[in-house]
Formats: structure tokens, sequence, C-alpha cells
């Protein structure tokens, strides 16, 4: 197993930067560009590299046995619960508690869930927002707690491959069905229709995938922390493409915008 490294300080003054009240703050919860150690990035990638390659195999092995277990469609589906973000700029911390709801949900572990607070402190977010990495980070801090230690998170872009949505699709797919984790994704949130036109960069947790053979609609259900009732909750919202309004053009803007990761999973 890769070792995790801590990433480089996003600078003193914007992590010490003291915490505001909503209307002081920017509902910009994710950084744009965030620094990085090029040993972590090695080490982040070579996971990647592998979480990609077995997902690719067991997309052959779908293939191959013929896809029969639900001759309907797809449908992959975790526990995650929600929870409301405690400040505007709190919902890495807050999709951070999400997933390890999963966790803990998945082991059956007595620990308490760490406080939106506490994960914030260990991802390092700021009033200017959370970097990926950062989570990544503070979701590895629970890992033998919540008994996933074979199974650690990593960062990663979809932008830079030649079938971003298949890629993308891919990797949602993978971690859902063999329940390994409960992933996080950066949105651009214009993109995703239920905002209506809202922009804001953003974190939800992904908790299901659905594709119906039938009518060729392919669906992820979005698990959002927003303060706002508005938009907070579980909604199942359409997959889309690079070119049509959905999750994977929200997060593959995310990603043109800046060097931030927009996967954590």
């Amino acid at each position: 197993m890769k070792k995790n490294i801590i990433p480089l300080a996003l600078g003193l003054s914007l992590l010490m930067a003291p915490a505001t009240s909503f209307a002081e703050s920017s509902e910009n919860g994710a950084l744009t560009d965030v620094p990085i150690s090029n040993l972590e990035q090695q080490e982040n990638d070579e996971l990647i590299a592998e979480k990609d390659k077995a997902a690719e195999e067991w997309e052959k092995n779908k293939i191959k046995n013929g896809n029969k277990a639900n001759a309907s469609g797809q449908y992959y589906s975790i526990s995650v619960s929600n929870y409301k973000q405690e400040r505007t700029y709190w919902c890495g911390p807050a999709a951070v508690r999400q997933s390890l709801s999963f966790h803990k949900s998945k082991s059956g572990s007595s620990a308490s869930l760490p406080s939106q607070s506490t994960l914030a402190s260990k991802a390092g977010t700021s009033t200017a927002g959370s970097s990926s990495y950062g989570l990544k980070n503070a979701l590895n801090a629970y890992k033998s707690t919540y008994k996933f230690s074979s199974n650690p998170y990593g960062t990663a872009d979809i932008a830079g491959y030649s079938n971003p949505t298949s890629k993308f699709e891919s990797r949602i797919k993978y971690v859902l069905s063999n329940k390994i984790n409960a992933p996080i994704v950066l949105i651009t949130s214009e993109f995703l229709p239920r905002y209506g036109g809202k922009d804001i960069r953003h974190y939800n947790t992904i908790s299901a995938y659905s594709y119906s053979y039938s009518t060729g609609k392919k669906s992820i259900k979005m698990v959002d922390p927003h303060y706002s009732s508005t938009y907070r909750g579980a909604h199942w919202d359409p997959l889309g493409s690079t070119t049509s309004n959905g999750v994977v053009k929200a997060v593959y803007e995310a990603d043109r915008e800046g060097s931030n990761p927009v996967m954590v999973y």
C-alpha cells in the first residue's frame, strides 16, 4: 500500500483564516488551483492507475458475462447519509462526513462520525474553500477506524482523457458496484439542471448509478450537503456528457477551471 503524503501547505494565511458567518463568506466551497508536491502527485497517480485498471477489468468481465445480472439495466447503490454543511464554504467537510457515513455503516463501527469542524481542520479548509487533496487526506485519516485501509481514497481528473464521460462512468460504476467507497465530486453547479443556472464550485457525494436499457437513460444520485434546502438532499441527476448538461459536464467544466482535482474516490 502506498503511504499517504501530506500535501504542500496551501499558504499559512489561507489555512489560518478565521471562520466567518454565512453572510461574510463565499458560497464557493472548492479552491480552483492548489499546489502539490511531486512525490504526492506521483503516489496519487500510481494509486489512480491501479484503480482505473481494476475498473477496466471489472467492465470487461461484465461484458464477457453479458451483463445478465439485471436484464433491465444496471443499478448500483450504497448507503450515504445527507448532512447540511455548517458554513457556506464547508461543502467539502460535509461531503467527507457523508462519505464516512457509508464506511461507518459498512464496517459496523461504533465510532462516532467526526464533526464537520474536525474534518475541516484535517482537510485544511479555509474561507476560500477546500482542496480535493485535503478531502482525500481527511477521508484516509479514518481508514482504520472504519476499516477501509485496503482501499484508500485518491484524487483524479477527467478532462485529460480522450473520453471523459466513459472514464467518469467507469470509475463510478466500479466503486459503487463493489461497495469500495463513496465518491466525492467537485462540480460547477450551473451545469446541473436542478441548480437553475446558479454557479458555484461545490462538492457532492455520489451514492448511486442507474442505467435503464429500455430508455437509454443514465442517472447519478448526488447527495448534496448545501446549506439551503433548495439544493440540499439526495437527487437523481442526469449523467450527461461533456456537451450536454448533467453530472459529467458539471465535473468536466470544474476540471477545466483549474488544477484542483474533481474526483475524490
